[in-house]
C-alpha cells in the first residue's frame, strides 16, 4: 500500500475540520519546495498553476497596457 493510500484512508476517518487541517499542512509542505520550472509558462492556465505554488491570487488580475506603460 502506498503512502497516499494510507493518508487518504486515515484522513477519511477524521471530521471535516481535521481533514481541512491536513490539506493545509499538505499545502504548507508543498509551498516549502521550489517549483520545478522546465519552461516558461505560455497560457493563462500555466501561469495560474505557476503562481499557485507561491500562494499569489491572480484570478482577478487584468492587464492594462496604459497603466503598465505609465510606470
Amino acid at each position: 500500500m502506498r503512502y497516499s493510500d494510507i493518508i487518504s484512508r486515515e484522513a477519511e476517518s477524521l471530521p471535516p475540520e481535521k481533514q481541512a487541517e491536513i490539506l493545509d499542512f499538505i499545502f504548507f509542505l508543498k509551498s516549502r519546495q521550489l517549483p520545478a520550472v522546465t519552461s516558461k509558462p505560455k497560457t493563462a492556465g500555466e501561469i495560474e498553476r505557476f503562481f499557485r505554488n507561491f500562494k499569489v491570487d491572480i484570478k482577478d488580475y487584468k492587464f492594462n497596457r496604459d497603466d503598465a506603460n505609465a510606470r
